[in-house]
């Protein structure tokens, strides 16, 4: 095992965490003006530019608003909020996420790989597909659940790149830490070995050219994940 950098979060960090989970709890409700920062500073016992710079850092992930010469309101997430409040959210959930957000995760992922995986058959390029050789590779030797997951995300972010759709793998990199989290979780339970299969299968329907086997694959995968979303879910 080897070692791994030990980081400590920054006073603006543990702010905006503080606020994050004020909402998230209902303990700030939608539409609540915070006090000003003055107010906040002095209460959480930081300075003013600490909680400026978690307001701002709040608002990019939509859990405020703030209103010039009104004040600071907190928003409704669902409406505003990127994949990072999704991040915010698992960790609010102590690293998971629930049963309803990883059923849409699968359902959007679903969609998004099958639609790259007929772009990339498409365009027909072998050699380009020769590439995820050593990641198939570095998926087979992974050591734990964790570095597999992750050899597994770059094999599909190869695959996105390799589309030619230029939002593809911007969108599914979005999608990192949840993607990791699932497929650690996937071969926890069924195993590093099992993952190598699915993966290894793939990657043949892939080179040939055989799009049905590709999708239908990557549909019988989401489903097992869906169908045992108790697992996968809090």
């Amino acid at each position: 095992m080897g070692y791994s950098k030990i980081t400590a979060l920054s006073l603006t960090d543990l702010f905006v965490q503080q606020i994050e989970n004020m909402i998230l709890s209902g303990e700030l409700a939608f539409g609540e003006q915070l006090p000003p920062a003055r107010e906040l500073a002095a209460k959480m016992g930081v300075s003013r530019t600490v909680v400026t710079a978690g307001l701002v850092e709040l608002e990019k992930l939509g859990f405020v608003e703030i209103k010039a010469r009104q004040g600071v309101y907190v928003c409704d997430y669902r409406r505003r909020g990127t994949m990072e409040t999704l991040v915010a959210i698992m960790r609010y959930n102590g690293g998971a996420l629930r049963q309803n957000e990883v059923r849409s995760l699968l359902e959007t992922r679903d969609a998004m790989e099958c639609l790259c995986l007929r772009l990339v058959c498409e365009k027909n390029d072998v050699a380009e597909l020769e590439k995820l050789s050593p990641i198939l590779d570095s998926i087979r030797d992974a050591r734990n659940a964790d570095e597999a997951a992750e050899r597994v995300f770059s094999f599909h972010h190869e695959l996105a790149i390799m589309s030619g759709n230029v939002l593809l793998p911007l969108l599914y990199y979005s999608f990192k830490t949840q993607g990791e989290y699932l497929w650690s979780l996937y071969c926890k339970r069924s195993g590093v070995k099992k993952l190598y299969e699915i993966k290894l299968a793939l990657f043949s329907a892939l080179m040939n050219k055989d799009i049905d086997s590709a999708i239908e694959q990557t549909h019988q995968i989401m489903d097992v994940a869906k169908n045992d979303l108790g697992f996968y879910g809090a």
